[in-house]
């Protein structure tokens, strides 16, 4: 029979059966334990079964009751629980076959002394006989399976760090705790997570940690137990935890508290410790590569775009600026300009971009097969669909689509497509299920849909619900200064996909990638520098290293420079020496050359002829 002993007090050694499941503790000789202590409440508390389990509750007493030392109103006891009346101190018991005599237990009254300074951190001693020791074990042992449970089940980890103090709280009569994280030693240790048992769940008091409580304690890795009395506050005992891991200490669990702490909470504490400790660690690395993958995307991200250009410049301010919204955005430009990379900056720096970037080329996909990859199609649509399929517009969920060479798609497909952007809906081919599309719409073309309306190509409506904002990204030509800088992005990019060595470009090659008029623009300048990585035999890019078509237009220019350079010349002699014949006179000259006075005038200034000291006649 479920049974209540004392241990210390005026009633020690006393030991009481709950009668019917219940009994009440109180001053009063009316209840079923009586304590003679004007500490205690006429009526104090009580303990009723309720089922399976028992429940201790405290009866509005004027000095509280107190649970494993922590202050209670309703909570479920379990065997060999402490409870704390006034100066009594009870023990419940369970198990009759454990429970034992009264008067073999221990019921003395001096309190635990604890040494302050460094306390190892050892296995709990082996169990005592006694009904009290198997009780805290037992109680022990259900809260580190909560722990174990909640550490396993909690991702975030300032929401694990909370919940473990919340946990530990309802074992250890602490009043305030941190956990305190060092990522190295030298640093100056801050406080993660703190928890006050008056803040409860509300908003939490900052806790004052000793620092050189925390180095000590993780230095010496063991438990740190110290005294405190701070200005114009109580004495105050401080128990540090550290946190071992496996390769390192962590940091330590920080507990302040008004009363000792006793050699079963240090036990107890050490057992969380190691639990708690190993899946902070996994906590941790998980966020260190989360950051890590982030600030590589961004990297990503930032190299990218290239160019130090006024133009470029523009091209990603607009960027910055219409990510924020939702409005769909038409992006124009040369082929080979990075329509696409715009689109996807855009996605990336935009409230969607870690939900899915989905891009579809109009001119790449057949028509017959189009409407499919857009829409999706049921099984049995047509002949060939043996199963159901989920188109780009599904797919896509609620994240980015972006609609490349938008200027190809076939009017009839233009015509849905501008139902879906205004009714934000749509059905798959052979289904009668409308299904909601909830993406932001991107849409590219380097066709001139101006005149493509005109000659009814494309469809106006289209076009308006597409060209909300707009943006031209400008061709190569436009920004020859990026030239270099491009070049050496893709180079260093290609030779380290390639692992080779490369060191630069020479003069040469740069001069002559300066002054090629890339049709093809940045994308035919990355396959030019791809080409000259894979093909060139030195660790720098040289003239023959790159394309035929480069080094054929350099070729022609220079011949048509020499051309007109012999041809200048000719002319330049050939009315010099008409001038000498006329004896400097420019109309005369000019008969003799079958050419009008004045185009002889001009001539002569372009080509930098000075007028002879003689008398040209036109006076």
């Amino acid at each position: 029979m479920p049974r209540l002993v004392a241990v210390s007090g005026p009633c020690r050694g006393t030991a009481r059966p709950l009668v019917d499941g219940q009994i009440s503790i109180g001053r009063e000789s009316s209840n079923s334990f009586c304590l003679s202590d004007p500490d205690v409440s006429r009526r104090h508390c009580t303990i009723l079964q309720v089922e399976q389990r028992y429940e201790l509750s405290d009866l509005d007493s004027h000095n509280g009751t107190f649970l494993n030392g922590i202050p209670i109103k309703h909570q479920a006891i379990n065997h060999g629980d402490k409870i704390r009346v006034g100066s009594s101190e009870l023990v419940f018991l369970v198990q009759e076959d454990e429970e034992g005599d009264a008067s073999g237990l221990d019921l003395s009254d001096e309190a635990m002394l604890v040494e302050v300074g460094a306390i190892r951190t050892e296995e709990p001693e082996p169990a005592a006989r006694s009904g009290i020791e198997i009780g805290r074990m037992a109680r022990d042992l259900e809260a580190l399976l909560r722990i174990s449970n909640v550490t396993h089940s909690i991702r975030d980890l300032a929401l694990l760090q909370r919940e473990l103090l919340r946990l530990i709280f309802e074992v250890i009569p602490a009043d305030h705790g941190a956990i305190v994280l060092v990522a190295d030693l030298d640093d100056q240790p801050r406080p993660i997570c703190n928890w006050s048992r008056k803040a409860g769940d509300g908003q939490q008091p900052p806790v004052r940690i000793q620092h050189d409580l925390v180095h000590r304690a993780v230095w010496e890795r063991s438990v740190i137990h110290a005294s405190a009395a701070p200005p114009g506050t109580d004495a105050q005992n401080i128990v540090c935890v550290p946190l071992e891991s496996v390769e390192k200490t962590l940091g330590v669990l920080y507990l302040i508290s008004g009363t000792a702490f006793e050699q079963d909470h240090l036990n107890f504490l050490g057992s969380i410790c190691r639990i708690a400790a190993i899946t902070l660690e996994n906590r941790l690395v998980l966020e260190g590569l989360r950051s890590e993958n982030q600030r590589l995307k961004e990297q990503i991200h930032t190299s990218e775009l290239v160019g130090e250009s006024r133009q470029i410049g523009q091209v990603k301010e607009f960027i910055g600026r219409v990510a924020r919204g939702d409005s769909t955005v038409l992006i124009r430009g040369e082929s080979g300009t990075g329509k696409e990379l715009v689109a996807r900056a855009i996605h990336r720096q935009s409230p969607r971009g870690q939900r899915p970037f989905v891009a579809i080329n109009c001119a790449a996909i057949p028509e017959s097969l189009l409407e499919s990859e857009l829409f999706g199609h049921e099984k049995g649509a047509f002949t060939g669909a043996v199963a159901t399929k989920k188109g780009k517009l599904e797919v896509v969920e609620d994240g980015t689509l972006f609609l490349d060479e938008i200027g190809e798609m076939a009017p009839l497909l233009q015509a849905k497509l501008l139902r879906v952007l205004q009714q934000r809906e749509f059905e798959r081919l052979g289904g009668t299920r409308c299904l909601t599309f909830a993406a932001r719409v991107l849409a590219a073309t380097n066709r001139n849909l101006e005149r493509a309306i005109k000659s009814g190509e494309f469809r106006q409506e289209l076009y308006y619900r597409l060209n909300v904002v707009s943006v031209t990204v400008p061709p190569l030509r436009e920004h020859r200064d990026d030239i270099p800088l491009l070049a050496l992005y893709f180079a260093e990019k290609y030779a380290a996909k390639g692992r080779q060595p490369f060191k630069g470009i020479s003069r040469d090659a740069r001069k002559l990638l300066m002054n090629y008029s890339w049709p093809g623009n940045v994308r035919e300048l990355e396959n030019a520098i791809e080409h000259a990585i894979v093909l060139g035999l030195t660790e720098e890019i040289l003239p023959e290293d790159l394309p035929s078509a480069i080094l054929e237009e350099q070729s022609a220019a220079v011949a048509t420079t020499r051309y007109h350079t012999v041809v200048n010349q000719t002319k330049r002699e050939l009315i010099l020496s008409a001038l000498r014949e006329a004896g400097g006179n420019y109309p005369r000259a000019a008969r003799s050359l079958g050419i009008h006075h004045k185009y002889l005038h001009r001539l002569a200034r372009n080509l930098n002829i000075k007028r002879d000291s003689a008398d040209d006649g036109e006076g």
